[in-house]
């Protein structure tokens, strides 16, 4: 971790995580399905693409540019790096790849709850490797 260090009570609960983390999903879905089916009209392939597109770039720019997702901001949570600054935007991408693919079982989503719970600062391992940190916004 980086010269700022953080109370326990600054971080980012585990619960307010995983509740901006389902309200990104379920929202960015809906808007790349509506996406999807307008595009689709025109070209399957591409609707398909958006499809995929959508939630990864829901995550990724949105943090890269304010520092936090929807979903964080609802919650009232952000991403900041190591040293309490704005993170960068390979820091967005490099914790949200990991974001992304242990999103893909039950129990990948479960050794990223393991991770927050065995670490100082509640880093999974995307926070860790991009070392960010989540805190109270």
């Amino acid at each position: 971790m980086g010269s700022t260090a953080y109370a326990q009570s600054q971080l980012a609960s585990v619960t307010a995580r995983g509740g901006a983390w389902l309200i990104d999903i379920v929202a960015s879905l809906a808007v790349a399905a509506v996406l999807s089916l307008v595009v689709g009209v025109v070209s399957a392939g591409l609707a398909d693409f958006l499809f995929l597109l959508v939630p990864v770039g829901w995550l990724v720019v949105s943090e890269a540019v304010w520092g936090h997702t929807p979903g964080k901001w609802i919650v009232g949570i952000e991403v900041v790096d190591a040293n309490g600054d704005d993170v960068s935007a390979v820091a967005a991408v490099v914790r949200n790849v990991t974001k992304i693919l242990g999103g893909g079982s039950l129990l990948l989503i479960l050794a990223g709850v393991v991770f927050i719970a065995d670490s100082r600062d509640n880093q999974r391992l995307g926070d860790r490797w991009a070392d960010t940190v989540v805190v109270r916004a």
